[in-house]
């Protein structure tokens, strides 16, 4: 539904020049948006969300960044997950009893992670996504997600449906634009076949198999589509190096040894791996699997997305180890200057003394009921905006429960709310409205991979804000 009329002022100065430091053209769109009733127009995009591989709806309004924002995008968040992958070995020593103490690991599976970690250079080629809110202090990073099944890769298609529609296309005529659409899914890709070229011996050939539990295998039309669609960007990577290969979605129960600690999938030599939903790895993949592709790690043979090191690195408490560390001698100025600015007051919530504001303080009188309105109550590895509890969301015996039972059970972390910036956009009814933005930025190895922007109306919506959960995603188009 779209107003009767757009009043010219529906815009504040204080908006417009917010919305400025993303870009000029993102004034220019709020100023095209007030004198453009076709702006506001309801809008579904059917062939999109309607597709297998998607489990979310689009916001019709894009974000528009210039380069200067997106390059700042990229250097902090690929900084953050380099310093996330190398933090138990800078901060725990890569002592597998510290790291096991730590995590909340048995010993030998928090070896078996150090010893991955090693292996891997500090896991140089992992996959991630770091979660950000832009604050008036800057960007602060909520949390890292390290593991191989990511969600928002598909940056380049939501932008090129967004942008397509008619309103904006005469937008970006009318501004004389240059369009740039991220593109993650080949980030990810090239990101794979530069790793394979670097990792395990070249003979020209590189083959990807996506793997899922033997039972979990997605529905066979989403499959035959990501396949096709993982296909025809792979190939047109490797005819530019001279090289053949593909993409292979299967489960683990396909995989077969070969010689000289090599895999083979349906007759096809494996170079990579990618692990797509491991995050309790060893229930997922089983022992022997484990062994086998640890085997392959060791002689090179093999590159593997998450693999073993996932144990330590696709957990919350990440976060909480460079925030607790923030004056470690074994952190270089740099780094821990990176922490100071882009990561919020986040600790392990346990019975202990620790620091907050300078001051030593006892952590459960930090979290306290009459304290909560500037909280964050997260289970360490719990995703998908499960276990976030929000505490000016909570009422005081429902926080103070939480609280019990997180120092009971452990494995949790409490972080200092971060209020985000409020970005205008259009809200469900047709007026426009602040949101709350996570700004979610892929990191694959060192290769910056795009950012996917999740968003949820502030007061009218959850404060979790997550896809599967009902939050809108909005495209991202770096312009010029």
């Amino acid at each position: 539904m779209k107003p009767e009329s757009v009043p010219s002022s529906m815009f504040s100065e204080e908006t417009r020049a917010l919305h400025g430091e993303l870009s000029a053209a993102a004034v220019a769109f709020l100023k095209f948006a007030e004198r453009t009733p076709e702006a506001f127009e309801k809008h579904r995009f059917g062939k999109f969300e309607e597709s297998p591989l998607m489990y979310y709806e689009l916001h019709r309004w894009p974000i528009l960044i210039d380069e200067r924002r997106n390059r700042e995008l990229e250097d902090v968040s690929v900084k953050l997950s380099r310093l996330v992958k190398r933090g138990p070995r800078l901060l725990l020593g890569g002592d597998p009893a510290l790291v096991s103490d730590y995590f909340g690991l048995p010993l030998e599976r928090a070896r078996v992670a150090v010893e991955a970690l090693a292996l891997t250079e500090d896991a140089r080629g992992v996959l991630s996504r770091g979660d950000f809110i832009d604050s008036a202090d800057g960007l602060k990073c909520l949390e890292v997600n390290m593991m191989a099944g990511l969600g928002g890769w598909e940056t380049a298609l939501k932008a090129q449906v967004v942008m397509d529609q008619p309103v904006l296309q005469r937008f970006t005529q009318e501004q004389g634009l240059r369009i740039q659409l991220q593109d993650t899914l080949r980030a990810f890709l090239a990101h794979v076949l530069d790793d394979v070229r670097r990792t395990v011996t070249w003979e020209g050939e590189c083959n990807l198999a996506v793997l899922f539990p033997d039972n979990e295998l997605p529905d066979p039309v989403g499959v035959e589509m990501a396949t096709l669609l993982l296909n025809t960007t792979f190939g047109e990577l490797l005819e530019a190096e001279g090289a053949k290969g593909e993409v292979l979605i299967g489960t683990y129960g396909e995989v077969q040894d070969a010689e000289g600690h090599c895999f083979t999938m349906r007759g096809r030599r494996v170079h990579a791996m990618q692990e797509h939903d491991a995050r309790d790895r060893l229930e997922v993949v089983g022992l022997p699997f484990d062994a086998r592709v640890r085997a392959a790690l060791s002689a090179r043979t093999l590159c593997l997305y998450n693999g073993p090191a996932q144990e330590l690195l696709d957990d919350k408490l990440n976060i909480a180890l460079l925030s607790e560390n923030e004056d470690a001698p074994t952190l270089s100025a740099e780094e821990r200057d990176l922490i100071r600015q882009h990561i919020p007051w986040t600790r392990r919530l346990l019975r202990t003394h620790s620091l907050r504001g300078g001051e030593r303080v006892w952590l459960p009188d930090q979290v306290t009921a009459d304290k909560r309105e500037g909280l964050v109550l997260k289970a360490g590895r719990a995703y998908g905006g499960k276990s976030v509890l929000i505490g000016r969301s909570m009422t005081a015996e429902a926080w103070d429960a939480a609280v019990l039972e997180a120092l009971a059970s452990g494995g949790w972390i409490i972080q200092e709310r971060v209020e985000p910036r409020p970005y205008h956009f259009m809200r469900d009814d047709g007026s426009v409205g602040p949101h709350i933005l996570i700004w979610g930025s892929f990191v694959f190895g060192e290769r910056y991979g795009g950012t996917m922007v999740r968003m949820n109306p502030m007061g009218r919506g959850k404060d979790v804000v997550n896809a599967t959960q009902g939050a809108l995603m909005c495209a991202l188009v770096v312009v010029e």
